[in-house]
């Protein structure tokens, strides 16, 4: 399977990557960078010529840990995907939390619920 990094995954840094098969992008791994705002601006790069000739895309999200950096600039890229949402793109964002992972439930939720970012939640067993 074809795969495009955006972000290699490392200790402190999710790994961003698109899989054009299936035309998935994932986030997965920790985010906790001293400088969030380059991970996250690559990304919103990506999207953004990204959606410049699709009309949709399949979002997973898996994330260990996530500190409150990171956190602010996530939920800035998932508004963002909401929006393209609202104007007729098909966008399907997925949250897997580890069963045990109480707090990345919580964030999850708090994204979907609070900031009303129509995230499906998905405990990965």
């Amino acid at each position: 399977m074809e795969k495009f990094v955006i972000q290699e995954e490392l200790k402190n840094c999710p790994g961003i990557a698109y899989y054009p098969d299936d035309n998935r992008l994932e986030i997965v791994g920790r985010s906790i960078p001293e400088n969030p705002e380059l991970i996250f601006r690559r990304l919103e790069e990506w999207l953004t010529l990204h959606f410049e000739k699709a009309d949709g895309l399949e979002v997973n999200i898996q994330l260990e840990y996530i500190n409150s950096g990171s956190s602010k600039y996530l939920y800035a890229v998932l508004k963002r995907l909401t929006g393209y949402g609202r104007s007729g793109k098909l966008i399907k964002m997925k949250w897997l939390y580890e069963e045990d992972d109480e707090g990345m439930l919580e964030l999850g939720e708090h994204y979907r619920d609070t900031a009303g970012i129509p995230l499906e939640i998905d405990m990965i067993v």
